[in-house]
């Protein structure tokens, strides 16, 4: 499955932009947020490798002015890592071949979608393999560069050894044992180092460390330096490498009261003072430790984080000082719950995590759960005023799936939010995303019909809130499903198979109906109150959705200019004549329109010349990194332009950090959305006063 949050830079070379339009809109619909460009000749496609880098090429092989030989030739002179997949007019097996002898990585026919989508899975998946394998690459020789500085420097003494002899050794080392250069020991064994009486317990310890190379261990013994004076030493073997060679690590201390204190600042570098827990570094180490047990069948285990669900609130209140205190009394907490048989670890300001080393799921959740109840109960004192807070614990499972440490934090992080964004002072545990695809279409439709029987759907707003001082309380309505165990099922995972099974404009009405229920109890208790409600491509073609919402609009006496509807770029693109009917029955009754994705296709405002929306929501592959990253800067700042010259407000999403939203201040966009504001609640009770600017 595409990672969602990744933007996949598409070239195509395509003579239709209606197909070119199709092919993107495939590609979205697998999951790839596609960010394309398209050419037609030699030239063009000069400029563009020129000036941008592409994930992957999409080329007609029917080109006139651009073959795929000389298109591929181009993408490799470029010295650009770019798959080329050629677009054959027809199924054709000899037009394969050729294609794949000019370079291509593949061929498919243009009507084949389904055979395209697979490819170019494949094809981005073997692309981040590349990439991922160079930068480590490049990693490894910055950190052996690194580690040979750092040895030549250190003051402490430091041997590489392999098959008993030496093959490196720093400074401090010969000098130790009075050797003017490496060249005067390289090859020298290790044993000749040793006094005669330590060199047979030498021997017995090298043959057992040889069976568990993995482990560091160490050993107390007489050596003599070259002018034959005995040294009393303490030697440190550890696993290690040099120049891509397995070797062994021989660290060399005097054995004396400095032992002592080497220890006790190892044990202070791995603490956070504050809480006295461990620090995210050591824990970091510590987990991904586990992680490669894991991929041996070992180790492995859970690990949860703890996120503080009133942080915000305790922060501008009662000033920093006051949110340390409360972290230190709340690691004392956790740790005596933890006890024994975890690594607790401060991991944020505001965040903890625990490892629970070999135990499985069922101690990670009871562990969670103890920790919701202590944490909520627990009263924290500063300067004679009180601070209680509850928390959100995300949880995962460390197996041999989890590819990194920071993998298996990310995840839990997302479990942690989810649980907060569903009500926080709860237990979230993270569920596999390659596990939600295996039910079968007639299990789906089943979940999701007795779903909406039994009232198990619910709706979610997130706020959209505006930069230019209009105080008007707007939401964005977000669908939820419940399952039968109670465990929220996100919309990503149920509304595809909803979409497939044709359920999408029965469920579109239900969300109508419930959130226009929920605006007309909003408006009359005063609240000026608007909505924006997503709509499926399907319910475009449903001739009779139009009617049900001035139905509904009449029935609660509600006014059209309250309610705004989303659509998708790709989607109304797809569905372009259905939604320029809707749109234009619509406006009769006051109903904005709002094209959500925008500036993901290839001519985003010829669209709008079509479907003249009144708000154009940006896409999110735009939105991301907004102060690290200057062509989505230039991208976002040239939409908000051309979209007011043309009278259109605009609206950022995804917004997750204050230098972004300083940004899109200075862009002058018209709203912004996102998680830095207000995570989707089941109520809407954002403080819309305090944001205006």
């Amino acid at each position: 499955m595409p990672v969602q949050d990744e933007a996949l830079r598409l070239l195509v070379a395509e003579p239709s932009l209606n197909d070119a339009e199709t092919f993107i809109s495939v590609l979205r619909n697998a999951g790839f947020a596609v960010r394309p460009s398209r050419v037609e000749t030699e030239d063009e496609l000069r400029e563009a490798l020129d000036q941008k880098t592409y994930d992957l090429f999409l080329c007609a092989t029917a080109l006139p002015d651009l073959p795929l030989s000389l298109a591929n030739r181009l993408v490799q002179q470029s010295g650009k890592d770019i798959p080329v997949i050629g677009l054959l007019p027809s199924e054709d097996p000899q037009g394969r071949l050729n294609a794949l002898a000019a370079g291509a990585a593949d061929a498919v026919s243009r009507d084949d979608l389904r055979h395209l989508q697979l490819v170019v899975e494949r094809e981005i998946r073997h692309l981040h393999d590349r990439r991922r394998l160079r930068r480590l690459e490049v990693a490894l020789r910055e950190v052996e560069k690194r580690c040979h500085a750092l040895l030549d420097n250190s003051r402490d003494a430091i041997a590489y050894v392999h098959d008993g002899m030496h093959i490196y050794a720093n400074r401090a080392y010969l000098e130790k044992f009075g050797y003017a250069s490496m060249e005067d020991m390289e090859g020298m064994p290790l044993l000749d180092m040793v006094a005669p009486a330590d060199q047979a317990r030498l021997k017995e310890f090298l043959r057992a460390y040889q069976r568990s190379p993995d482990d560091e261990a160490e050993l107390e013994l007489s050596m003599v330096t070259e002018q034959g004076e005995p040294l009393q030493v303490v030697m440190s073997f550890s696993p290690a490498s040099i120049d891509g060679e397995a070797c062994t690590q021989i660290l060399i201390r005097d054995r004396s009261a400095a032992a002592d204190i080497t220890l006790q600042f190892d044990v202070l570098s791995k603490l956070d003072l504050l809480t006295g827990l461990y620090n995210r570094q050591h824990f970091m180490e510590e987990l991904q430790n586990a992680v490669d047990k894991a991929v041996d069948g070992e180790g492995g285990g859970g690990l949860l984080y703890i996120l503080l669900d009133n942080v915000d609130m305790i922060r501008k209140t009662l000033g920093i000082s006051a949110l340390d205190a409360l972290m230190a009394d709340l690691g004392q907490l956790i740790q005596g719950e933890v006890g024994d048989g975890g690594l607790a670890a401060r991991f944020s300001d505001d965040t903890f995590v625990i490892l629970l080393p070999k135990q499985s799921v069922h101690d990670a959740i009871a562990l969670g759960e103890a920790l919701l109840r202590v944490i909520e109960n627990h009263i924290c004192t500063i300067d004679g005023r009180t601070i209680t807070t509850t928390c959100s614990v995300g949880i995962t499972m460390v197996g041999e799936s989890v590819g990194t440490a920071q993998s298996a934090v990310n995840d839990a992080i997302k479990a942690a939010e989810q649980a907060r964004g569903e009500g926080g002072n709860r237990v979230h545990l993270h569920s596999p995303e390659e596990g939600t695809g295996t039910a079968s279409a007639a299990d789906w439709r089943q979940r999701i019909e007795h779903a909406l029987e039994e009232g198990r759907l619910y709706l979610v707003y997130q706020p959209v809130a505006s930069l230019r001082g209009d105080p008007t309380e707007r939401y964005e309505v977000r669908l939820r499903m419940m399952s039968e165990d109670g465990e929220t099922v996100m919309p990503l995972d149920f509304l595809p198979q909803a979409e497939e099974l044709g359920m999408m404009p029965q469920i579109d009405r239900w969300v109508l109906r419930t959130a226009l229920q929920a605006l007309h109890e909003r408006r009359s208790r005063g609240f000026d109150t608007r909505l924006f409600v997503k709509l499926a491509g399907s319910t475009l073609d449903d001739a009779s959705f139009a009617d049900f919402v001035a139905e509904q609009l009449n029935a609660l006496g509600l006014e059209g200019s309250w309610l705004g509807f989303q659509i998708n770029e790709p989607i109304a693109v797809t569905h372009l004549t259905q939604a320029k009917q809707f749109h234009r029955r619509m406006r009769q009754l006051g109903v904005a329109l709002c094209l959500d994705h925008f500036g993901s296709g290839l001519n985003p405002f010829q669209l709008v010349k079509h479907l003249p929306a009144e708000f154009l929501k940006i896409d999110r592959t735009l939105s991301q990194d907004l102060l690290g990253n200057e062509e989505n800067r230039e991208a976002v700042k040239q939409i908000i332009d051309n979209a007011h010259a043309i009278q259109k407000q605009v609206i950022v999403g995804y917004l997750e950090d204050a230098s972004s939203l300083a940004v899109l201040w200075q862009l002058q966009a018209d709203f912004v959305q996102g998680n830095f504001l207000s995570y989707p609640e089941r109520t809407m009770s954002y403080d819309f006063a305090g944001m205006a600017m």
